[in-house]
């Protein structure tokens, strides 16, 4: 299993990467789209649909909810950039505050993991319930990582997922080799403290390495070790969400389109709790570089 694992990991990691790299914008937000569609495809099944059409038909509730940010995020960049108008950005910047309800769903959701497993588990939410967070979760993943490489650059993105999969892989390691105490031993049982405070030594080598690599002012440089060190913790607790949608649903995966990994949800988990949280401190930081 950890050698299908690895050989797909593999392939997918430089994929990935040029798609980061050298996409032109439009067509890294499509891909970005395309996949975001098959997650919703995934996270239909686990929220308890039923027949193909009614999978299909919230596939593409999620698609039409990034379509009013496609237009305020790429259109109006691409007409910024047109008329070398830097003041017609403001009118997209205002979408930068639905980050705020994103950021506030994960810290209250990592909260609710922590201190109630037990009732988590025990709990029923309807279907309607468990697609509303899932639209929630999946657009606001799309929006931010679509604006994290429009307004921030390609490093930004690349750095966010080499934290993350730093982090996922440290914890896998250290949780093996020194796991003894659950992280969530209901939900999760092969999450454990060890594996999260190497998640978290993870994000704080990654941090330290690329603020002394920018030569940041060092409140910048406090500010975005802690940004680090959050975004890792959240992206754990995002690794849970999906795992207690997987127990609700009485499934070990959420697809098997990825060898040895399962389905893409059970890949992007953490990095969908990530995104909106990492891009929400990075606009905050951005504002303290121009003060």
């Amino acid at each position: 299993m950890l050698l299908t694992r690895v050989l797909t990991a593999s392939i997918l990691a430089p994929l990935i990467i040029w798609a980061v790299i050298g996409l032109s914008q439009d067509w890294f937000s499509i891909v970005w789209a395309l996949v975001v569609a098959l997650c919703a495809w995934e996270w239909s099944k686990l929220s308890g649909l039923q027949s193909m059409l009614s999978q299909i038909l919230f596939v593409f509730a999620v698609v039409a909810g990034l379509l009013p940010f496609w237009y305020w995020t790429e259109i109006i960049a691409n007409i910024a950039n047109f008329y070398e108008n830097s003041e017609i950005l403001n009118y997209s910047l205002v979408v930068d505050w639905f980050g705020t309800p994103a950021v506030v769903f994960w810290l209250v959701a990592s909260v609710v993991l922590k201190n109630n497993e037990r009732n988590l588990l025990k709990s029923r939410p309807s279907a309607t319930v468990k697609l509303a967070a899932g639209w929630f979760m999946l657009v606001t993943a799309w929006v931010f990582f679509v604006r994290l490489r429009i307004y921030h650059g390609y490093e930004f993105v690349l750095f966010l997922l080499l934290l993350i999969w730093a982090a996922d892989v440290l914890a896998y390691f250290i949780g093996r080799a020194y796991g003894k105490t659950k992280l969530s031993p209901l939900i999760s049982p092969g999450k454990t403290m060890a594996g999260m405070y190497g998640a978290l030594t993870a994000g704080l080598i990654m941090a330290i390495v690329l603020v002394f690599y920018n030569d940041f002012r060092p409140t910048i440089k406090i500010d975005f070790i802690l940004l680090s060190l959050i975004t890792v913790h959240i992206s754990i607790y995002g690794d849970l969400a999906i795992s207690l949608a997987k127990r609700w649903r009485g499934v070990k995966d959420s697809g098997n389109l990825l060898p040895g990994h399962g389905g893409l949800l059970d890949r992007l988990d953490s990095l969908i709790a990530a995104i909106p949280v990492f891009y929400t401190g990075i606009m905050l930081i951005h504002i303290g570089l121009i003060q």
